[in-house]
């Protein structure tokens, strides 16, 4: 990570697009810094007393670079835009582009004032610098000055697009860093590993594509819409790495079960109400029975368990615009062990019966190789899904109706644990 730069994983011409684009917008300068502070990319908008004077001078472009460095930090740690006077006496502000928790850069903008300047100070800035104090003054006389809301809004808009960069840089991180892991999988795995990747380039390019339509669309709200539609982007990027890096550690075998005692019901509970937190902007009816042979503990793995629930119910809310889910569990015993049922139902997502098939081909003989290959990049994770079951000795199994029903049938082994 300590070697990885801006550069590497966000193209320069790119952040050189989304700055041009946020200076028209706002009529403000702006700016995108390495981690240190240095420029890595031209100023947008720069005014004349910043770039023909203060960072001519030595001394004046070392203080603007440590300025720089020394805001996005402050909005960093503070987790808010940071908007602060910087050593030439001009408002600027400052948002960090982080990945994986360490700043590998900053997006700043500003370069106004809200008051008048004092020639005083300024005399004594200039000097500082060697620079002659009626030019310098002239030329800050000529900066906009600006009401401080004004400049605030700014600041918050300059903030989201800095998160933004960060997902984006975050997600070509873990592409970059995962890439190299899919190279040294074994081969069997290659037609499968090659297909993810194809999968997640198209969607990284995808994102690149709407970051493109947002910096010149010339319609602030339509840039921060599109802002929103690229962070969330950024979730099936990470879902389809994620995916491939869990599948290769689970199919050499790396993957341990943490079993530990839970309750089934708060289990159920939980995943339900995540994703209804996760899916707001749809029509979403989730319902939850469990049956009395539920016990009210078990031991096994819960992680793994609401991991495939997850995937399956956001899977199949994909397919729709409105689904009804209905979640039924219910246990049997069989042997020494308590086998937990759980029954998704999905009324209204149109889910290909290709997907379900090639899940459920899985568990009946065929080459897991072939069907792992033909589920890559599904929105269900089948491979995934699957393998996830059989790692805990149980099944996945899925139906389409003649209703507009999917049915997904879960079955793991558990121990039941009395009290």
């Amino acid at each position: 990570m300590k070697d990885i730069k801006l550069t590497a994983l966000i193209p320069p011409d790119l952040l050189q697009q989304f700055q041009d684009g946020f200076s028209e917008f706002t009529g403000m300068a702006s700016l995108i810094t390495d981690e240190n502070g240095v420029p890595v990319t031209i100023g947008s908008g720069f005014t004349d007393f910043c770039t023909n004077l203060t960072r001519k001078s030595a001394i004046g472009c070392k203080r603007c670079e440590q300025c720089d460095k020394n805001g996005a930090l402050e909005t960093y740690r503070n987790k808010k835009p940071t908007v602060y006077r910087c050593h030439a006496g001009l408002i600027d502000y400052a948002s960090p582009i982080i990945v994986n928790g360490k700043v590998i850069g900053s997006f700043i903008g500003g370069q106004v004032r809200t008051d008048p300047i004092d020639r005083e100070a300024m005399t004594a800035i200039a000097n500082d610098m060697q620079i002659d104090p009626e030019v310098y003054i002239f030329a800050a006389e000529k900066t906009k000055i600006l009401p401080k809301k004004t400049i605030e809004k700014a600041a918050e808009f300059l903030y989201e697009m800095a998160h933004m960069l960060s997902e984006l840089a975050y997600t070509n991180y873990l592409a970059l860093t995962q890439s190299r892991k899919m190279e040294n999988a074994a081969r069997s795995q290659s037609a499968y590993i090659m297909d993810m990747s194809i999968n997640m380039e198209k969607n990284v390019n995808e994102w690149i594509s709407l970051a493109k339509e947002a910096v010149s669309s010339g319609n602030k709200d339509l840039m921060e819409t599109a802002i929103k539609g690229m962070i969330s982007k950024s979730g099936d990027v990470r879902s389809i790495i994620g995916d491939t890096v869990d599948y290769i550690r689970m199919s050499g075998g790396e993957v341990e079960l943490k079993e530990t005692v839970y309750s089934p019901r708060e289990l159920l509970m939980l995943t339900a109400g995540n994703i209804k937190n996760t899916v707001k902007e749809k029509a979403l009816s989730l319902n939850i029975k469990i049956d009395d042979t539920v016990p009210q503990h078990l031991l096994g793995d819960p992680g793994k368990i609401g991991q495939i629930l997850n995937k399956i119910i956001m899977g199949a809310i994909a397919y729709s615009e409105s689904p009804a889910i209905m979640m039924k569990a219910l246990c049997r015993k069989e042997s020494y062990s308590s086998i937990m049922d759980i029954e998704i139902i999905i009324n209204g997502a149109k889910i290909p019966r290709e997907v379900t098939d090639n899940l459920n081909d899985y568990f009946t003989g065929r080459s897991a190789d072939d069907v792992i290959v033909r589920n890559a990049g599904s929105y269900l994770s089948p491979s995934l899904t699957a393998a996830l079951a059989k790692r805990m000795s149980g099944r996945l199994e899925a139906e389409n109706n003649e209703n507009g029903e999917c049915a997904f049938q879960l079955s793991i082994p558990q121990l039941e644990v009395r009290e």
